[in-house]
């Protein structure tokens, strides 16, 4: 869960959860996230801090968007 008394910021907290998630195996590649709306709901933070997490495991390769469709799990790059 997201602890609002720790140094790290809530989308950092909340990026490290659903990166743990998609690297245990609980998202497939390309398996749809939970909406913003279910994520706001599920750990009580707000919509722009949510959009911060998912835009940061963006950013990191973990997930892309589709518009219209929803934000999905990426499939993994191929490792040299």
């Amino acid at each position: 869960m997201i602890d609002p008394n720790n140094v790290i910021p809530k989308y950092y907290q909340l990026a490290n959860i659903l990166r743990q998630q998609i690297e245990n195996g609980d998202f497939q590649p390309n398996d749809a996230i939970p909406s913003e709306r279910k994520l706001e709901e599920r750990y009580n933070l707000s919509r722009p801090t949510i959009r911060q997490a998912i835009d940061l495991l963006g950013t990191q390769g973990y997930l892309y968007r589709v518009h219209g469709k929803g934000t999905f799990v990426s499939p993994p790059k191929l490792q040299k």
